[in-house]
């Protein structure tokens, strides 16, 4: 299946920010990234969210979010020992990039990839994360562990290859810090954290050119180096300029470790370039950037993984090599695109399961993209690992501890239920983010609800599930979980109150305070005056504020300073960040509960009352206020006050001069004035830093049809109907544009394509992904009319209900029986029999009829059918006599539910069911699907019948609405109210 021979080096740089790079290119410090910038392209490489490496990476060799590669935190439950150990390459169910060369016959070099212990048995060699890590002093051995190295004969060559950090020279270190003698490292161990980074990096480093030098007819290698992300962390803060709470002795000593750590990886870099050689296709990119700049946070979130607040939305992304275009800009490059680009520079097809695409832009002539359903089907060696492999749980657990150093993640301490707990719910709030990065806000919904639930001291559950629900536009629901996030915020403030006067005494008892040597940290952990502490906000953005750590609306005046008697030095790190988040909890952090209550104002259409709440958010931290910005300045567009709204877009630009929604914004307020110069500036900008936003492109192709610039126009909105298939109004535009030029008939196409998109209008990708089409084939699906899972009125004319057939339909489990149900009580008659009466499994029935069974022989019974409604599994659609007219409801629900689902019913029938795994169940029910929606889009046109699309999880979050939807749809006498009560509450928990 291979294509032509290839060799491509992929180079990875977790954190790697234009904003540093940029400035040492200039002036001549990373000579060897400079020279494949000219040779070839450079662009920004679009992050995900949560921006955590190990789910990053794995989606960038996977080319697959993380609820469907499996990897969704730093660390995970051990099945061998019950306790908690660092993410692993088992946790990740699906093929990485290089498991699919492997099947295809090519040798790959895979070096320090986060997660990749245990090594993979591929073809080639892999050393995995934990190779670096030095375990002990540096005078006790150093063994390799069984697992770190594949294949095994190479683990004590490669062993040699090491730095202990005890290793590092003194110059070494100079070279970062160039006063280090002055320092005294038995009071500050920064320079030891220095040696560290140094000594893991230079190990990969020489991991590397070994595999390189010992394997050298490798066709793919991939090397990972997390040390600029550790750099950064650790000495970011002492970055220049210097920030105004960085004192100016730190700043002095550790201003250039972030520069020199970047100058050593360009070292590292050239020397992977020589031994690659000049007819090498090279990759360099990383996960995330790190802000460098006044956007730099104070302080961090009071969560596990808090040290994510530093990461910037966009890293790095370079390509140089044969038959790649040079010295060239790209735009819209994103980690999921990284593996489909691989697979297509070996001439390899993507599976269309992958939530990228091919980056066609940094090739000279553009390959075309072909596709597979999966490559997890597609059988033969893949060097994966057998699925009962273990890891050894004394790894595990050194690697766990680097961890906690690292901030990345909480001390699990002694208690394992307690420890274990404590991590599912750090992976499943992961997973909830992902889920929302991902546009599938309902799952993640359900998931912030759950935890929340279970956990109702977290506000930042309740926060990020009040942000789905105002995305979604749900203001009822808004309202009542903004306000149960006030009662559960105060009741955790008080109970954490009590929290810190109980540690404080004793920690009185047990560190009494013998000199006054130690104020400087008595004061960071001083009992504060909660009810006048200073407001510090944390988190990503005001969009998911932290509620803790702020000015405090409950507290402890009388409280006494814990200074005076406290010895803060002899106090474990342990608890002290037990104390520092009881201290966090036990405020409220009032900017951020007035955010909230604007952006709930805001989707309650109280447009006057929001502004003047988020005006009282001013007080949220620096790097948060261009978000805060950029909300206020929608209002004003939404209040039709230009001038304000631009004010406001242009103070956050102040801010973040990056922002691509500040640019877009302020080239939608020219639009409004009729400015169309500058709006076509300002969207060309955004398309600079966002090239998928289909809105930019839409305000480029108008602004410059309006100036006259006709030829460009057509292109960017073109371009716009490329990245967003279902934009009506681009399709509209471009319409009238092309009528202008006298092109009749691509006016009509695009006049009829607009309202096309119109009848499927509110459809995400999300949507169409679970249905089996790629977001890059959008555009030809929609096109051709086979687009599934449709929402919204059709213009579709058929008679009164009474002469058309009703027919609920979907997969079984998909909730065909509750819509029953529902259309019975809102009073239409319903087509069944008594050949299956309800049981345990639908208690309240099934409301089937027996011939509707048959429906593939006989179907003489449908004239019987007029006027009622019947259930007919979505398999039999294609025998619906056309001597009829129908009305549709198409229930969806997500397959796996569905399939679990089934199993539950077939236990309970004492049944096995098709001797066929989920994930081929799966594939072929989406395949039915498809062809069944390309049947119904056939029949619509026809005018044989309408479709009503309606998710499972809607009619049990809004039955109401739903039942609003199904009275505008069905005509009649249809009873809303009384067709939403049928609708069992229970279910909103079911699974399965």
């Amino acid at each position: 299946m291979a294509g032509s021979r290839r060799r491509v080096l992929l180079v990875g740089w977790d954190a790697a920010d234009w904003k540093v790079i940029s400035p040492l290119i200039e002036k001549g410090l990373m000579p060897n990234l400079a020279r494949l910038i000219d040779t070839g392209v450079m662009g920004n490489m679009a992050t995900l969210q949560p921006p955590l490496s190990p789910m990053l990476w794995t989606s960038i060799a996977t080319g697959k979010r993380p609820y469907k590669h499996g990897v969704h935190g730093f660390s995970e439950p051990d099945p061998q020992t019950g306790f908690v150990r660092p993410s692993t390459i088992l946790s990740r169910h699906t093929k990485a990039v290089w498991n699919i060369f492997n099947q295809n016959g090519l040798k790959s070099l895979v070096v320090g990839w986060w997660p990749s212990n245990p090594a993979e048995p591929i073809r080639g060699a892999m050393v995995s994360n934990l190779f670096q890590q030095p375990v002990g002093p540096a005078d006790k051995p150093w063994p390799m562990k069984p697992g770190t190295v594949h294949p095994p004969e190479l683990g004590p060559l490669l062993a040699e290859d090491r730095l202990h950090p005890h290793d590092i020279e003194g110059d070494i270190l100079r070279s970062f810090v160039p006063r280090a003698p002055e320092i005294n490292q038995e009071e500050d161990q920064r320079l030891n954290s220095l040696a560290k980074i140094v000594a893991e990096c230079t190990s990969i480093q020489g991991a590397a050119v070994h595999l390189m030098h010992e394997i050298t007819d490798w066709d793919f290698a991939a090397v990972y180096f997390d040390a600029i992300d550790h750099f950064s962390h650790g000495f970011m803060k002492y970055h220049p300029p210097r920030l105004e709470w960085v004192s100016e002795r730190d700043f002095e000593l550790y201003s250039e470790v972030v520069n020199g750590g970047y100058c050593y990886h360009d070292l590292m870099l050239g020397h992977l370039l020589h031994l690659a050689g000049p007819e090498t296709t090279v990759i360099v990119l990383s996960d995330h950037g790190f802000h460098p700049d006044h956007l730099r946070p104070r302080s961090i979130p009071n969560e596990p993984a808090g040290p994510a607040l530093e990461h910037r939305d966009f890293g790095i992304f370079v390509a140089s090599g044969p038959g790649i275009r040079r010295d060239e800009l790209i735009y819209g490059a994103r980690l999921i695109d990284v593996t489909p680009t691989l697979l297509s520079l070996f001439g390899l097809p993507m599976g269309r399961d992958m939530d990228g695409r091919v980056l066609t832009s940094i090739y000279e002539q553009p390959p075309r993209t072909e596709y597979i359903d999966s490559w997890d089907d597609v059988p033969g060696d893949d060097g994966r690992h057998p699925p009962d492999l273990q890891t050894d749980p004394i790894d595990s657990t050194e690697a766990l501890k680097q961890l906690v150093d690292l901030g990345y993640i909480e001390d699990p301490g002694e208690d394992v239920r307690e420890a274990v707990d404590s991590t599912v719910r750090e992976l499943r709030y992961n997973l909830a983010r992902a889920y929302v990065d991902g546009g599938q806000l309902a799952e993640a919904a359900d998931l912030f609800r759950e935890l929340w639930d279970r956990w109702p001291r977290e506000s930042r559950f309740g926060v990020h599930l009040l942000q789905t629900q105002l995305d979604r536009g749900l203001p009822t629901e808004a309202r009542q979980t903004f306000e149960l996030l006030q009662q559960r915020k105060r009741e955790a403030a008080e109970w954490a109150v009590g929290e810190v006067r109980a540690e404080i005494e004793l920690l009185q008892k047990d560190f009494l305070k013998q000199d006054e040597d130690d104020q400087g940290i008595a004061e960071e952990f001083a009992v504060p005056d909660l009810a006048q502490a200073p407001a510090r906000a944390r988190r990503e953005s005001p969009q998911t504020p932290d509620l803790d750590d702020a000015q405090g609306e409950v507290g402890a005046a009388e409280t006494k300073p814990a200074k005076d008697t406290i010895d803060w030095k002899r106090v474990p790190d342990k608890r002290r960040r037990h104390l520092s988040k009881l201290r966090r909890v036990s405020a409220i952090n009032r900017p951020a509960m007035a955010y909230l209550e604007g952006s709930v104002l805001q989707v309650e259409g109280r447009l006057d009352e929001a502004l003047q709440r988020l005006q009282q958010a001013s007080g949220v931290q620096l790097r948060n206020r261009p978000s805060l910005l950029l909300k206020m300045a929608e209002l004003e567009l939404q209040r039709r006050r230009w001038d304000a709204a631009a004010s406001q877009f242009q103070a956050a630009l102040d801010l973040d001069p990056l922002s691509p929604a500040a640019h877009l914004g302020l080239a939608r307020v020219a639009s409004h004035r009729g400015d169309w110069a500058t709006a076509a500036r300002a969207a060309q900008t955004c398309i600079g830093q966002n090239f998928h936003n289909p809105r930019a492109h839409y305000l480029v192709g108008m602004a410059l049809a309006r100036l006259g610039q006709t030829a460009p126009a057509i292109e960017s909105l073109r371009q716009a109907v490329t990245v967003a298939p279902l934009l009506a109004t681009a399709h509209r535009e471009l319409a009238r544009v092309l009528r202008q030029q006298g092109d009749a008939e691509g006016a009509r196409r695009h006049r009829d394509l607009a309202r096309e998109a119109q009848r499927w209008r509110g459809i995400s990708a999300a949507e169409v992904a679970a249905q089996g089409v790629h977001p890059a084939e959008l555009r030809d699906v929609f096109e051709a009319g086979e687009l599934p899972g449709a929402r919204g009125a059709q213009k579709v004319e058929l008679p009164p209900r009474e002469e058309t057939v009703v027919v609920v339909t979907g997969l079984p489990r998909s909730g065909t029986s509750m819509m029953m149900q529902m259309l019975q009580a809102g009073g239409v008659p319903v087509y069944v029999d008594d050949h299956r009466p309800a049981d345990e499994s639908n208690p309240k029935g099934y409301l089937e009829h027996e011939r509707a069974r048959k429906l593939a022989t006989d179907h003489t019974w449908l004239g019987e059918a007029q006027g009622k409604a019947v259930k007919i599994v979505a398999q039999l659609l294609p025998h619906l006599s056309k001597q009829y007219k129908y009305r549709l409801v198409m229930m969806h629900r997500p397959l796996p539910e569905i399939i679990a689902s089934q199993k539950k019913l077939l236990a309970r029938l004492g049944r096995e069911g098709g001797q066929i795994t989920d994930e081929a169940l799966q594939k072929t029910y989406l395949q039915q699907v498809r062809q069944v929606r390309a049947l119904l889009s056939h029949h619509q046109q026809k005018g044989i019948l309408d479709v009503l699309d309606v998710k499972y999880h809607d009619v049990l979050r809004d039955p109401q609405g739903v039942a609003r939807v199904l009275a505008t749809f069905l005509g009649g006498d249809f009873d809303p109210q009384k067709a939403a009560w049928a609708v069992d509450p229970t279910l909103r928990h079911e699974r399965g």
